[in-house]
């Protein structure tokens, strides 16, 4: 039975209009901060809130404090997931079927390889695998903030913390200190902990203190990206992009790298006392067991709580670093940021026509900024984990948006960082410190030594074949049998143990020993012509490649989930379809138009009822 839904959070606001955002949100928590905690993270972005709910899943006496610099959530690059984070959400937050109400929907990849004049376009396509979500990030965070703190983690906003560590390996089993500046009080107060978690990002709060930035050798990646609201035209440059107002994370690739295309749906103009009742509601109603077909579509939600909402697309370009561009951009912009996005989108024919007949640029969307910026993306931290302390997420490490590793790849961190602080605080105390440095050993090992490399790889791997058409349809098949293993058994889990050697696809030897193969016939660092004997090599590695694949699963029925392909991965002239039998797929809702899912019953968005029940899409699309 749907419980009543509250506004506590308007009425708290409304009566307490001097209250600010991150009074709001730490008004949330269930107990009053005490200045203790056995485990204190530092980020309440969406990897270090993914730890705290692991952790407190696993272990619910823990008493687990996350620190949040910023006074609510903020919109920010990386929207897309996978399945990882689907299952990690159906598995431990709620029913996915409740989050398709408030994210947009995603079934696959769609590449887009242009050839180096810009106006040839080779497209492949994965999907029907599994179904995820485009993020945005304002409403992600927040959903995870409340579930967190309805399990019993404090979360507290607009807190900064600094860390004093003892790096003496003689030292016994003790976290770094931490205190947190100007609070709960205009002064700085100690927080005592039994471990901490640096889930700080980008400024790498405590992983700084143990060195610089690693980087690879040879180019790096820098993003440019803005924000826009999509008139899809049937006549529009977009109809001959096969596929292109399919739900799937696009990505448009060119020479000097790849631009990303993910349509969203954006809760930015809802005022934050009004989500928060609007999440409370779902929370309330999924820990009661109500079933999915119960909980209101997106349009009454926001109706109920005044909560508006709208489509808006995300689109960026993340190219090589090693480009030299024209001495003066002026042309292109007022900013470093405008010029190098416009560059790009106009060197490029079907990129530029795309651009200017789909998509109407939002300025000053997320504040005083409309173009963002990110240089030199790709880098380790030198230590990730340590006496009393774990690094997750891109505190540790980040390579590229290529295939989302940021959210997929960083859940990945957070569950391992759980589990090995499970087990570390479960110890009694004589054996506490050598668990700890035995653990420690082990993490550093697989998110140094082991994550990171593998995912640079696969850029690497990525961004050669984005040099030329050929190399691009030659291997991007191999990508697919690599990535996936047995399609049977792999989306079919909860997220578990096994995920961490996945790493969307670069986690197996299968793979990274392609990779090398490649690497011998391509120089990755080059930007020279691929000469046709080249090619041609590259083309006889993918035969021999993809034969020992079929051979090791045979079962894998491709031509479910590639629409060009055969179960063997084979070419089939004229195929633009999918045959049945994938695990899921995109349909509209003949009522708002809407994509959503062939095994729901009603549309999650608008509520118009599936005609025939569950599964009718299937029978009705075929």
């Amino acid at each position: 039975m749907l419980t009543r839904p509250a506004h506590h959070f308007a009425a708290l606001t409304a009566s307490h209009p001097e209250l600010s955002d991150s009074d709001l949100l730490n008004s949330n928590n269930q107990s009053e901060f005490t200045g203790k905690a056995d485990v204190v993270v530092a980020g309440a972005g969406i990897i270090g809130l993914i730890y705290a709910i692991q952790l407190k899943t696993f272990s619910p006496e823990l008493k687990i404090s996350v620190f949040e610099k910023s006074s609510a959530p903020v919109q920010k690059i990386g929207e897309s997931t996978l399945s990882s984070f689907s299952r990690f959400t159906d598995g431990t937050i709620m029913p996915n079927d409740y989050l398709f109400r408030l994210f947009g929907m995603k079934d696959g990849l769609q590449f887009y390889c242009l050839d180096s004049e810009g106006r040839e376009v080779t497209c492949e396509d994965v999907g029907g695998l599994d179904l995820s979500f485009q993020l945005d990030r304002r409403m992600s965070e927040l959903l995870f903030t409340m579930w967190a703190q309805s399990l019993g983690v404090n979360v507290y906003h607009g807190v900064e913390l600094n860390f004093e560590v003892d790096k003496s390996e003689t030292s016994p089993f003790n976290p770094p200190t931490v205190t947190a500046k100007k609070f709960p009080s205009s002064a700085d107060t100690r927080v005592d902990t039994r471990l901490v978690c640096d889930a700080s990002g980008f400024s790498r709060r405590l992983t700084s203190k143990f060195g610089n930035k690693e980087y690879f050798p040879g180019w790096n990646c820098d993003a440019y990206w803005a924000y826009f609201k999509s008139s899809m035209q049937p006549d529009s440059s977009s109809a001959r992009l096969d596929h292109w107002d399919y739900p799937a994370t696009k990505h448009m690739c060119f020479p000097e790298g790849w631009g990303w295309f993910i349509k969203l749906i954006s809760w930015h103009k809802a005022p934050l006392a009004n989500l928060m009742d609007m999440v409370a509601y779902l929370i309330d109603n999924a820990k009661s067991d109500v079933p999915a077909i119960q909980i209101p579509s997106t349009k009454e939600l926001a109706r109920m709580f005044g909560c508006p909402f709208e489509y808006i697309v995300s689109i960026g370009w993340a190219v090589r670093n090693d480009y030299k561009f024209p001495e003066n951009l002026d042309e292109y912009g007022a900013t470093e940021s405008e010029r190098k996005f416009h560059y790009f989108q106009r060197k490029y024919p079907t990129l530029d026509g795309l651009m200017n007949d789909v998509y109407e640029l939002l300025p000053n969307y997320y504040g005083p900024r409309t173009y963002f910026v990110r240089k030199t993306m790709t880098y380790r931290s030198p230590v990730v984990a340590g006496n009393g302390w774990f690094a997750i997420g891109n505190s540790a490490g980040f390579t590229n948006p290529l295939i989302s590793p940021g959210i997929n790849a960083g859940i990945e961190t957070a569950f391992l960082a759980a589990t090995h602080t499970r087990d570390v605080l479960a110890a009694p105390d004589s054996q506490a410190l050598a668990l700890m440095q035995a653990k420690a050993k082990e993490y550093q090992a697989y998110s140094h030594d082991f994550m990171i490399p593998r995912l640079s790889q696969m850029n690497r791997f990525w961004y050669t074949t984005f040099r030329d058409h050929r190399l691009f349809d030659a291997l991007i098949k191999c990508f697919w049998a690599c990535g996936v293993g047995a399609v049977s058994t792999h989306y079919k889990r909860r997220f578990d143990s096994d995920d961490l050697k996945w790493l969307v696809g670069a986690g197996s030897d299968d793979f990274q020993e392609l990779v090398s193969e490649f690497f011998d016939i391509v120089d990755p660092f080059s930007t020279d012509t691929v000469e046709p004997e080249v090619a041609e090599q590259v083309y006889e590695l993918s035969r021999q490649f993809l034969a020992r694949r079929t051979e090791l699963y045979p079962a894998n029925a491709w031509a479910k989930y590639l629409r060009k392909y055969s179960d063997k991965l084979q070419l089939v002239e004229g195929k633009h379809e999918r045959e049945v039998g994938g695990n899921c797929f995109a349909v509209r809702c003949w009522g708002c138009k809407s994509w959503i899912h062939n095994l729901i019953e009603a549309c999650p968005v608008c509520g118009t009822k599936v005609r025939g029940g569950r599964g009718w899409f299937r029978m009705w699309l075929w």
